[in-house]
């Protein structure tokens, strides 16, 4: 049984884990860990992008509209990261396309938090909510100290995921062409992460990833013979043990949806 092979890798973890794995095929699901609810991490850029094609879809912005990069955009501590925007000059004009697409494939927190002042934090938890998400919840933009010192985090649970991905994937989030056009860019998501570890790069999967101190998550669809999703997070003091076993279990939920 997967589920028996998935708690015997998990075994005696130290911090908190969650698995969640859907055999599309039988829509069997399996649940594992000690955990649900994580801090959000950079999961927070596929909601963002659910936001995005929301507006997009309801006529209330376009792909081309613009937006002028201003002083304040740009984070006061700089950081080393995946990020595009903050290496642009102040004025530059990007588009919508440009903000919701550099969000999930660089995960780039300034194009996120550029997003969430445009939509508003409310807003966003509003559209969560009409998608039946409860636990999962953006609270604060991305690196602000302030907010963080408050002890205000953004939130996410690895079964709703699971849930929204599975409906993404049957073209049921937002329309079916927006499901299908957000799929396709977060399968261009560029950084590593367990669930691409297996796979040669000509396998394609939609995912989005997220690290921070203690945290690793990875969540997303991969689209092998047999299609399944894939929903992981982790807190926890050895973050290279639980990438280990997040690759080993990547590899499990390939084996088991792939053996027939």
């Amino acid at each position: 049984m997967i589920l028996d092979k998935m708690r015997d890798r998990i075994g005696a973890f130290e911090g908190k884990i969650a698995i969640c794995y859907i055999d599309i095929k039988s829509k069997s699901c399996y649940t594992a860990g000690n955990c649900d609810v994580f801090p959000a991490s950079g999961i927070v850029k596929l909601l963002i992008l659910i936001e995005a094609f929301k507006r997009l879809n309801e006529g209330e912005m376009k792909k081309d509209d613009t937006y002028t990069l201003r002083p304040d955009d740009y984070p006061k501590i700089r950081e080393k990261s995946f990020s595009a925007l903050e290496h642009i000059h102040v004025g530059a004009q990007v588009t919508v396309e440009d903000l919701y697409k550099l969000n999930v494939i660089v995960s780039d927190n300034m194009a996120f938090n550029i997003l969430l002042k445009l939509f508003g934090k409310d807003a966003v938890n509003d559209t969560l909510n009409e998608l039946g998400l409860k636990k999962t919840r953006i609270n604060r933009a991305i690196n602000d100290f302030e907010a963080m010192r408050r002890g205000i985090q953004n939130f996410v649970s690895v079964q709703e995921m699971a849930s929204l991905l599975l409906r993404m994937y049957e073209g049921q989030i937002i329309s079916h062409s927006a499901s299908k056009e957000m799929l396709d860019i977060v399968c261009e998501h560029q950084k590593p992460s367990p669930l691409t570890y297996n796979f040669l790069e000509s396998m394609r999967i939609a995912h989005q990833s997220g690290y921070d101190d203690n945290e690793i998550h990875d969540m997303g669809i991969v689209f092998c013979e047999n299609p399944f999703i894939l929903c992981m997070a982790s807190s926890a003091p050895n973050t290279k043990n639980a990438e280990s076993v997040m690759r080993d279990i990547t590899k499990m939920c390939y084996q088991n949806s792939n053996q027939r």
